[in-house]
């Protein structure tokens, strides 16, 4: 008996739709014939020998990796190296008659994914249980999928412990499935939804395909309040017949920050996780508690890594302000929709395609806008941006309504500024406005007397998350971390340790456990703007040079393009490179 590949595919597709999380199926021999993301496009081909899912096949029981990096049933792998994924949990495909058909998996490539993963461990080994006994039992498609998507008791136990609304529709947008939460958020008596559709129960609700969001109330029939959902909209189409929709609903009010996933879940930081012996970190800190609790604008400059983003929230977090930090990464957004990511639209013009879209001004209100490579600005748009901050007004596109700007701006860059003014390339008038308090910090090389402190924070920041005895990192270390040049600055410092912490397994650190893409060689004598022409007379290998340069040049990219996945693949373009080579690349040198 074998799967079937083209349906075990579509099963992949629907479970990686649902569960955000990605998916691979393997037959009996190890041949992988169905997955979603990365691996999607290394279906057909075998899985390394001495992998996870090979002791599942001989086993014939589940078995997850809850740490890549310490669990010794990789150490066995041929591929460990060269190993991208953080954990995954597989489940044996087995058949009535006991035989061993394959394996199915989760996969977590991210810190995010491994939390959803370990969060409901037990609720997806039972959905996965339930999931193999399906495909084993070669059920006809409609009826799985159908199980799946909307009588799947493990599933209801899954999206039940989300925080926020979900429903889930057939193609015809009856309900078919919903969660508690989003009883809870709407008040609706649950005796009113069972078999209704979505467009008896919110008030004009229509969509198109490129319908990314809507903002609506309930019908007066099922509910006499006026309050305002944002809800999310995502298609999974498995063919012409079988579509669903999953539809995640939160208060336009008071939840908005969670249906746009733009306060990310982050440790709140304050002025005493920054402290430094460093006279340049020491004025820094004190210029931006001194100005913390005025509005006026803030300009944060420095290299990437140097923690630009930790000053800002500090700065939020230490003023009279308790509202929102939004974020606004202007690198990663495109120049044609940057405009409408920062003003919103207004869609109630009449015969109007688009929908309405808060922009990153709204979502600030009476909190902070911290906005991240400013210099990525487009020079059309610069003036406008100055006014809407000199103004303090700005309009939604599509509207002739004026709305307050309340909100702190606080602006970030990793180019001189000054320079870009010098080529005409930025607004001198802008660039006066938001450099009225310019905070520079400086790069970790410069902050060599602050090395062995950062590092003590990070070590007890993740022995605590990894639930560790707290760690030291011993003197020949130290040392070597202050010769080091850290062209990723604190963001690279964190990755050395967090790296070590996971795989230490004694209470001080030694240079021994540094990973094989660290090196040691002193770059002190060489600025960044020089480094290709590398002194031949050190003492380190072709090799090693070559390594060293290539790190540089990755840091660079990522510098200039961002850390996104499209970003990613953009680079991986560019150097015409596979973007799994890339992803390889950026594991080994611990750049992200």
């Amino acid at each position: 008996m074998e799967l079937n590949k083209a349906y075990v595919q579509e099963v992949a597709d629907a479970i990686a739709a649902i569960l955000n999380i990605d998916v691979t199926i393997v037959d009996k021999n190890l041949v992988r014939i169905a997955a979603t993301g990365i691996y999607k496009r290394l279906i057909g081909e075998q899985l390394p020998k001495g992998c996870s899912y090979e002791y599942i096949l001989r086993s014939k029981q589940p078995n997850s990796i809850v740490e890549r990096s310490l669990d010794h049933k990789c150490s066995n792998c041929s591929h460990v190296n060269n190993c991208f994924e953080i954990s995954n949990i597989g489940y044996p495909i087995i058949s009535k008659t006991e035989e061993i058909l394959g394996v199915i998996g989760l996969i977590a490539f991210n810190k995010e994914q491994k939390k959803h993963i370990d969060s409901n461990y037990s609720n997806i080994n039972l959905f996965l249980n339930k999931l193999s006994s399906l495909l084993a039992g070669n059920l006809v498609y409609e009826t799985t999928i159908k199980d799946l998507f909307l009588k799947n008791e493990e599933i209801e136990n899954i999206i039940n412990s989300l925080n926020i609304g979900i429903i889930l529709t057939n193609k015809n947008l009856e309900i078919q499935h919903y969660n508690k939460r989003f009883l809870e958020i709407t008040g609706i008596n649950k005796d009113l939804i069972n078999l209704q559709s979505m467009e008896s129960i919110f008030e004009n609700f229509s969509f198109d395909k490129n319908t990314e969001h809507l903002i609506t109330t309930l019908k007066p029939s099922i509910s006499s309040s006026e309050e305002q959902y944002m809800i999310q909209i995502k298609e999974n189409t498995i063919n012409s017949d079988l579509k669903s929709y999953i539809f995640q609903i939160n208060k336009y009010s008071s939840e908005i920050l969670n249906a746009y996933h733009i306060l990310e879940e982050k440790e709140i930081v304050s002025f005493d996780s920054l402290t430094g012996k460093n006279i340049s970190i020491i004025n820094a800190i004190t210029l931006s508690k001194q100005v913390a609790k005025s509005n006026i604008p803030i300009l944060i400059s420095g290299e990437m890594g140097t923690g630009k983003e930790s000053f800002a929230r500090a700065i939020h977090n230490y003023s009279n302000c308790k509202s929102n930090f939004i974020s606004a990464d202007l690198k990663t957004i495109p120049e044609n929709s940057m405009e409408m990511e920062l003003y919103g639209y207004d869609s109630t013009r009449e015969n109007d395609t688009l929908q309405n879209k808060i922009g990153k001004f709204e979502l600030a209100n009476s909190g902070t806008l911290f906005i991240k490579e400013i210099s990525k600005l487009p020079l059309h748009l610069q003036p406008k941006f100055l006014e809407t901050i000199t103004s303090q007004k700005y309009r939604r596109l599509s509207s002739d309504k004026d709305l307050n700007l309340n909100c702190r701006i606080i602006a970030s860059s990793t180019i001189a500024l000054s320079s870009l003014v010098e080529k005409k390339l930025f607004l001198k008038e802008l660039y006066d406005t938001i450099n009225i308090v310019p905070i520079n910090l400086p790069p970790l090389r410069e902050r060599i007397d602050d090395i062995e402190n950062l590092s003590s924070q990070m070590l007890d920041k993740y022995c605590a998350l990894l639930n560790k005895p707290k760690m030291k990192l011993n003197n020949d270390l130290l040392e070597i971390f202050r010769n080091y040049q850290w062209l990723g600055n604190i963001r690279e410092l964190e990755n050395i340790i967090e790296y070590l912490v996971n795989i230490s397994e004694d209470k001080v650190i030694g240079p021994n456990l540094l990973p094989n893409f660290f090196d040691n060689m002193s770059f002190n004598d060489f600025n960044e703007s020089d480094i290709v022409n590398i002194n031949f007379e050190i003492n380190n290998s072709l090799k090693d040079l070559t390594e060293n340069f290539e790190k540089y040049v990755l840091l660079k990219y990522i510098e200039k393009y961002g850390d996104s996945t499209k970003s990613k693949k953009k680079i991986s373009d560019l150097l015409e490179i596979n973007l799994s080579t890339l992803y390889r690349k950026l594991y080994r040198y611990g750049i992200c």
